[in-house]
């Protein structure tokens, strides 16, 4: 009987512990259960403050930004029409040079000097053949035949003249004056040297019209031609573009540079800022395009390319466009917006897809 009572007194301990040991588990998975649905409140109302714009359709130039070189305007090659030896090279490549300003002076041949002091003597000589033939023809032993004879003589004798005296056989020395003022853009000989007739001696690009060199992406050569507006900025002065059109557009790479090369050609006087040598930056007008026209802060990169978001119903929506053109305050996109749903333009940047906003007080 004693041991009976034992075994019973034992088991009611056993459950005894048991019920506590549930009831402590149960109020513990209450307070893991409150405290998660607790922190599903607060992740319920942590919003992100947000401002957004309506979403609006609008015609926007489309502009291709470009860099590239100011560099001399049409360059040509100054010559000597005679042959000769270079005696002094007053020039060196990248020397401003003036209108009449000498360049270079030549000894002339000794060869061009011996033709020219013959065909002075030729000349002279038929002046007085015609003269005796028509002083002949006078008293009528000469016929009419051949004082015309003697007067084509004399004419061709002076155009022999004259050739030869361009070529510079009447002078022992010439000098090469610059015809326009420029820049010396290249030297082709070295004082000292011996030249032939018509040899270039330095090369000159104009400084009254200069050309600014613009590389393109071969991509986006193709909507690119000659004639379109180009607002041109220095990238020293950028508050005074200069606008004037493409007079050149490429049609092949540059093997160096791995662009298409595009110019344009403005006045020096319509920019004085402009000096050749210096980068500039244009700005390629190439018509306008219906676009969905946003702030430009609105606009974000990631990986996978441009994006902005829209608010559907108090949640974040991201959308994928391409951006096409830019201004100062405006971003002209492509993509499938929602025209009902406004446009995020701050508070973006800490936004993810489905991410609840708030829009904040202005």
């Amino acid at each position: 009987m004693k041991r009976k009572n034992i075994l019973v007194a034992t088991v009611v301990a056993a459950c005894i512990a048991g019920l506590g040991a549930w009831s402590v588990h149960q109020s513990a998975r209450g307070e893991s259960e409150k405290a998660a649905e607790g922190a599903e409140s607060k992740a319920d109302d942590a919003v992100c403050l947000v401002r957004t714009q309506a979403a609006v359709q609008q015609n926007l130039p489309l502009t291709l930004i470009a860099f590239g070189d100011v560099i001399p305007g049409k360059v040509v090659a100054a010559s000597f029409p005679q042959a000769g030896q270079i005696s002094q090279l007053l020039v060196v490549a990248g020397r401003q040079v003036h209108r009449g300003e000498v360049l270079a002076t030549i000894v002339s041949d000794p060869a061009a000097e011996s033709a020219y002091t013959q065909a002075a003597s030729a000349a002279n000589l038929a002046r007085a053949e015609l003269q005796r033939s028509e002083d002949m023809f006078k008293l009528q032993l000469a016929t009419q035949s051949q004082v015309d004879t003697a007067r084509k003589a004399l004419h061709d004798a002076d155009a022999n003249l004259e050739s030869q005296k361009k070529l510079g056989g009447a002078q022992a020395t010439a000098s090469l004056l610059a015809p326009f003022d420029g820049v010396v853009t290249e030297t082709l000989l070295a004082q000292g040297e011996r030249i032939q007739p018509g040899a270039a001696i330095v090369k000159l690009g104009r400084t009254d019209t200069l050309r600014i060199q613009f590389g393109i992406e071969p991509s986006q050569s193709r909507g690119v031609h000659t004639g379109m507006p180009v607002s041109i900025f220095a990238l020293q002065d950028p508050t005074k573009p200069s606008t004037v059109k493409l007079t050149e557009v490429q049609d092949v790479v540059d093997p160096k540079t791995k662009l298409v090369t595009a110019i344009a050609e403005i006045k020096q006087s319509a920019a004085p800022t402009l000096v050749i040598g210096m980068h500039a930056q244009g700005a390629i007008q190439l018509g306008q395009r219906r676009l969905w026209a946003v702030a430009r802060q609105a606009v974000l990169t990631d990986g996978k390319g441009a994006y902005i978001f829209q608010v559907a119903a108090g949640k974040a929506v991201r959308v994928e466009v391409e951006k096409m053109t830019e201004t100062a305050d405006v971003s002209g996109v492509e993509g499938k917006l929602d025209p009902k749903l406004p446009v995020v333009i701050l508070g973006n940047y800490e936004l993810q897809d489905g991410m609840a906003v708030r829009e904040a007080a202005r």
